[in-house]
């Protein structure tokens, strides 16, 4: 049961309670706020050639603060952005998962990355489970 927690430094942004998740099968180590809001918004499937799936939280405070800092989108944008990319039939918004279904997803995936509120720190970090 072990997945390792991939939490970065990114410099030039700190943001409150949140960490990013991957699996220990993925070999990505760093990744950058445009990478992530690129990824998030689905404008590209890969962060430094690794392939990578990512998957929303259904928590909405943490939903909402993760787009705020990493995406730069309200809520309203957000979905703004979604209906249009849903109209031109071009893209689908990440799978919203509990912290439940997002710890079993990324156990048995080695593509998936997701985020979740980090109460012990307010910043990121890489840790082992």
């Amino acid at each position: 049961m072990k997945f390792l927690l991939l939490t970065m430094i990114l410099t030039n942004f700190i943001f409150g309670n949140i960490s990013i998740f991957i699996s220990h099968n993925n070999k990505l180590v760093k990744v950058s706020q445009k990478d992530l809001a690129n990824l998030y918004l689905k404008k590209t499937d890969n962060i430094n050639g690794i392939k990578v799936i990512p998957i929303d939280n259904k928590n909405k405070k943490i939903f909402e603060e993760f787009y705020k800092e990493i995406v730069k989108k309200t809520p309203s944008q957000l979905n703004a952005y979604w209906m249009k990319q849903i109209y031109k039939g071009s893209k689908q918004p990440p799978k919203k998962l509990s912290k439940e279904a997002i710890k079993k997803a990324i156990e048995k995936g080695s593509h998936i990355i997701a985020y979740d509120s980090n109460p012990k720190t307010g910043r990121i970090l890489l840790t082992v489970k």
